[in-house]
């Protein structure tokens, strides 16, 4: 059993979600846990013009995506972890790359160290490592490729069927922070699914956004490598899962 969650966007996720993800994880036990882009923010370094909100200091934030981390670390002792960079993660590249340049590279400057992801056994998948902005990252499960693609689209399942267009693979997508799906079946009898795998932050800069809170579970068969994928939508008061009702606290 696989997780995917992405779009926490640290310190602006959404802590009930969070709890109530946790309590997911502690009773489903899955083998292996994807944070699939965008897991912290890295707002102060933003190339946006920004207007001060968080009331943290910047250390105060990273403290906060480490705690989160040993969480879930905590909660799944031996299953495997991984994080993939997101665009809000290459900020701290992109930062060094163009304000700090004789900084880029040292020790203690990287996602991996400033979080201790070593220690947690959490591996990290950065995008290319020259690249100077970012790119297209993703890894494979099975023959679904989990990622974040720098696409967008106005409407949900636009960028799901673009990518499933352009990449001719079945792919589940961060970053737009909303749900939507697109199948396609090709002329050899593929069916290829392209999936936009909802956020777990909460809008906190945006009037009304068309997002929506949740995460993905994917089953895998191994042998064959085909996956099942089953969507889980968190609500105004959670979700059920194999008849289980999760409630988020009022």
């Amino acid at each position: 059993m696989v997780v995917i969650a992405n779009d926490f966007q640290i310190p602006f996720h959404n802590q009930k979600a969070l709890a109530l993800f946790k309590v997911f994880l502690r009773r489903e036990k899955p083998d292996w846990l994807i944070l699939n882009g965008d897991f912290h923010d890295f707002w102060e370094i933003s190339n946006f013009d920004l207007t001060p909100r968080t009331g943290k200091e910047f250390l105060e934030e990273i403290k906060i995506g480490q705690k989160i981390l040993k969480s879930f670390r905590r909660i799944l002792p031996k299953a495997r972890i991984t994080w993939i960079e997101g665009n809000h993660e290459f900020r701290l590249r992109r930062y060094l790359i163009h304000k700090a340049k004789e900084l880029y590279g040292l020790p203690g400057l990287s996602v991996p160290e400033l979080f201790g992801l070593k220690e947690l056994n959490i591996k990290y998948i950065p995008c290319s490592q020259g690249a100077s902005r970012f790119t297209s990252n993703f890894i494979r499960v099975g023959n679904l490729y989990v990622g974040h693609w720098p696409t967008v689209a106005k409407h949900a399942g636009y960028a799901a069927k673009g990518l499933v267009d352009d990449k001719g693979v079945s792919l589940l997508q961060g970053h737009t922070h909303r749900f939507g799906a697109h199948a396609r079946t090709t002329v050899d009898g593929r069916v290829l699914l392209g999936i936009e795998n909802l956020c777990m932050c909460k809008a906190s800069y945006i009037s009304h956004p068309n997002w929506q809170m949740g995460f993905s579970v994917v089953y895998l068969e191994t042998k064959s490598r085909r996956f099942q994928w089953y969507p889980i939508l968190i609500g105004d008061r959670g979700f059920v899962w194999k008849g289980r009702e999760y409630r988020l606290a009022a």
